[in-house]
C-alpha cells in the first residue's frame, strides 16, 4: 500500500509539472542533444590539441635522440671511406647517427643523403636536420653534417681528422648548398 501511494504521488507530481510546462519530453530531448554536441566538441578539441602536442613532443624527442648519439661520437677519428668501426667519414657518421638514434636507414654517400629528404634554407633548419656542402667546388655535394642549432653543426671533418662541431660561417658558409629535412 505504501508503494502505491509513493507511485501515485510521483505520477501526480510529474503530471502537474508536465501540465505547467516545467517538464517537456521535447525540451528534455533537445537539452540532452545539445549537451551531447557540446561534449563532442570538447572531445574533438581535446583530441586535436593532444595530437598536435604528441606530434610535437615526438618530433622533439626524435631530434634529441639524434643529437645525443651525434654528441656521443665527438672526437671519433675521421678516415675516408670508414664505415663506423671505430672511425667515420662524413656520410658514414650521418648514416650511423640516424641508424642508432631512430633506426632509420639513410644512403651511404653524401650526395645521396642530400636527396633523402626535403631541401631547406638555413633559416628553416632545426636540430637534427642535415647540412650539405660542395667542398670540392665541382657543383656536387661532397660533405654532410648534422645541424645542432645556433648556426652550428656536427660532422666528421677531414681537416680536423675527427668528429667535431663547427660554425656554419666562413668556409662552411661559402661551401654550404642547402639543408635537408629528414623528419
Amino acid at each position: 500500500m505504501k508503494r502505491i501511494k509513493i507511485i501515485l504521488f510521483i505520477l501526480i507530481f510529474s503530471s502537474t509539472l508536465f501540465a505547467k510546462g516545467e517538464i517537456s519530453f521535447k525540451r528534455q530531448k533537445e537539452k540532452v542533444l545539445q549537451e551531447q554536441q557540446e561534449e563532442a566538441q570538447k572531445v574533438n578539441t581535446t583530441v586535436k590539441t593532444s595530437t598536435r602536442k604528441t606530434t610535437s613532443n615526438k618530433e622533439k624527442a626524435m631530434r634529441r635522440a639524434i643529437l645525443d648519439v651525434a654528441f656521443s661520437k665527438l672526437g671519433t677519428p675521421y678516415i675516408y671511406g670508414a664505415n663506423g668501426n671505430g672511425a667515420f667519414d662524413c656520410s658514414s657518421y650521418v648514416q650511423y647517427v640516424y641508424k642508432k638514434s631512430l633506426n632509420m636507414d639513410l644512403p651511404r654517400v653524401s650526395y645521396q643523403q642530400a636527396q633523402a629528404g626535403k631541401k631547406a634554407t638555413v633559416r628553416q633548419l632545426k636540430a637534427g636536420d642535415l647540412v650539405v656542402f660542395d667542398t670540392l667546388g665541382k657543383n656536387r655535394i661532397s660533405h654532410v653534417g648534422i645541424y645542432i642549432g645556433d648556426n652550428q653543426f656536427v660532422h666528421a671533418s677531414s681537416g680536423s681528422k675527427k668528429v667535431i662541431i663547427s660554425e656554419l660561417e666562413g668556409y662552411y658558409a661559402q661551401k654550404f648548398e642547402y639543408g635537408v629535412k629528414i623528419l
